[in-house]
């Protein structure tokens, strides 16, 4: 079981501020498109505007969207806001 939590704009884009997955595995990639694939608006959860941590570590610092998040660990979304 994988828990998804989802802040800002990834919660309201979803629809909840947490998902359960019942994968013993998967990666990165394959957990966001599987947020994406119900979206009206998929471009909410794009790597250009959201930070991904697995177990509090922001997966950039491990192996981005090839990162494997495994049964038990905590997946937290947040969308950035970009200002000019």
């Amino acid at each position: 079981m994988i828990k998804l939590e989802l802040l800002g704009g990834a919660k309201k884009a979803v629809g909840s501020s947490s998902i359960i997955l019942e994968e013993a595995s998967l990666q990165m990639s394959e957990i966001l498109m599987l947020l994406r694939r119900n979206l009206k608006e998929p471009g909410v959860l794009t790597l250009n505007n959201i930070l991904v941590a697995v177990n509090g570590i922001e997966s950039s610092s491990l192996d981005g969207t090839d990162t494997v998040v495994e049964s038990g660990d905590t997946v937290t979304i947040v969308t950035v806001a970009h200002g000019g």
